[in-house]
């Protein structure tokens, strides 16, 4: 069954008024992290205090740092920005069971997918944007989901974890707003020495299976995530559509041996290079319209296996190839210890989608791809439906 809970007796946000204050704001997003927590339906939501954490977003100046409080022992930090876009567009893309995170969000995902709707394994993320047309109610999707997580950009290390996630969709008059809760369930798995290669905008990284922290004198290090907790918020006014209001609430948890070596700014750092990704694909010209995306996972998912492997092998001996010749000695470092075939073998057929759709993306935003002259030959233009591999 999916997790779609609506609250009729509800009464209407109105997040447009008076400044909030620290207080106000802190105590909404204890609400909020406590609501992805509790399991309760959209009953348990206070209006009153969401409207504050609402409110201070919609405020908020463009690329605006704030440092919340901090939780569960961790530290935290915030980031607002705008994305010229619609709501619905940018929920299609981000929220998306046919459109990979990790071809969405390349920089901060490797892989990821919903593990469970509602308690249910079979269930898959229901389409949420439609939603977004007919909200007489507040609408809340729950769930679990699994992350890997792309090479850390202070000490290239990458984690996998699990994720309670809840979706909260609500309207006042004009505005719209998408509220997404993660709270970490328990702790990581150990960290693995993964590297950027080259440039981080250009989306190249290599993972290898070894433990540990791909830093000088660190590699021993067995380190996990301990918690992670996130508040992410986007508001339309439809009386001025077409531009999201985004702010990003985090909090993060990491170390070794119980020590948490993680600080404001390294959050900040993550937080920068999310939404500086994500702003330039959502008004890139030639960032792909999410239905020919949905189109393209379709096809591939109808495609051999073995050709997906294929696909996906030519992918990472190109950036293998890169990491070796690369500038700096943790590039070449990490070469030595990835073997691209042994990599790929391990991908099941979700994660080879997942790679593929990524390099379409970097092709068409001109950031090159191996398969440039090979496999987007099979892509018809004019925004008709690829043809299977």
């Amino acid at each position: 069954m999916i997790a779609l809970v609506l609250l009729l007796a509800w009464q209407p946000f109105a997040f447009a008024g008076k400044a909030t204050s620290t207080d106000d704001l802190e105590k909404g997003l204890d609400h909020l992290l406590g609501f992805v927590a509790s399991e309760q339906s959209a009953e348990g939501l206070d209006r009153s205090v969401v409207d504050d954490v609402l409110q201070y977003v919609e405020q908020s100046p463009e690329m605006a740092q704030y440092t919340p409080r901090e939780r569960d022992g961790v530290r935290g930090a915030f980031l607002s920005y705008a994305v010229e876009r619609p709501l619905d567009e940018v929920v299609r893309y981000a929220y998306n069971r046919r459109i990979p995170e990790g071809a969405s969000n390349p920089s901060s995902i490797h892989f990821a997918r919903w593990t469970s709707i509602n308690g249910a394994s079979d269930d898959a993320l229901p389409d949420i944007w439609p939603l977004l047309t007919s909200l007489e109610q507040p609408t809340v999707i729950r769930g679990v989901s699994r992350e890997t997580i792309a090479p850390d950009l202070h000490t290239g290390a990458y984690y996998a974890y699990d994720l309670q996630r809840a979706i909260v969709l609500l309207q006042d008059g004009s505005r719209r707003a998408v509220i997404s809760l993660s709270n970490q369930i328990g702790h990581s798995d150990v960290g693995r020495k993964g590297v950027i290669v080259g440039d981080d905008k250009d989306w190249n990284y290599l993972y290898t299976e070894a433990q540990g922290v791909n830093k000088a004198g660190l590699g021993w290090v067995k380190s996990r995530i301990y918690q992670f907790l996130s508040v992410c918020i986007y508001i339309e006014d439809q009386a001025s559509p077409g531009i999201v209001k985004m702010g990003v609430f985090q909090w993060l948890g990491a170390g070794w041996a119980g020590f948490n070596m993680v600080d404001t700014h390294h959050i900040q750092k993550g937080l920068e290079r999310y939404a500086v990704q994500f702003k330039a694909m959502m008004t890139a010209d030639e960032m792909p319209e999410p239905q020919a995306l949905e189109a393209l996972y379709d096809v591939l998912h109808q495609s051999d296996e073995g050709l997906l492997r294929k696909t996906a092998y030519d992918v990472t001996r190109h950036i293998h190839g890169l990491a070796k010749k690369g500038d700096s000695a943790r590039e070449r470092r990490t070469a030595d210890d990835v073997d691209p075939r042994t990599y790929v073998d391990g991908l099941d057929r979700e994660e080879l989608v997942t790679v593929i759709m990524r390099e379409y993306v970097k092709h068409r935003l001109g950031k090159g791809s191996p398969l440039a002259s090979a496999f987007w030959v099979a892509i018809k233009a004019n925004g008709e439906r690829p043809k299977p591999l």
